[in-house]
């Protein structure tokens, strides 16, 4: 099942940018990371894509499962923070 931005921050947010939902600078954190997946800019997702993401683009629950399949995948097996974009 593809995973919504909302659903997706929820989850690694907190691992990633150390934010928690409810906590001052979440949204924030939350168009980082989304900006990171997607390589989209941070200031097109915060304008563009409404307070509750809604207005997001159509490819991205899938992108976003992907990507939730990657880090789940590097909570199991430790790779760079940065992996698959390391550029060593």
């Amino acid at each position: 099942m593809p995973l919504e931005p909302q659903e997706y921050c929820r989850k690694w947010v907190p691992i990633y940018q150390g934010k928690k939902p409810g906590e001052r600078g979440y949204r924030a954190a939350c168009v980082r990371e989304l900006a990171k997946i997607s390589g989209v800019k941070e200031s097109t997702i915060d304008i563009n894509w409404g307070s509750d993401f809604s207005e997001r683009p159509g490819y991205l629950p899938r992108m976003l499962t992907l990507a939730d399949v990657i880090n789940s995948v590097k909570q199991i097996f430790p790779l760079p923070q940065d992996w698959p974009f390391d550029k060593t």
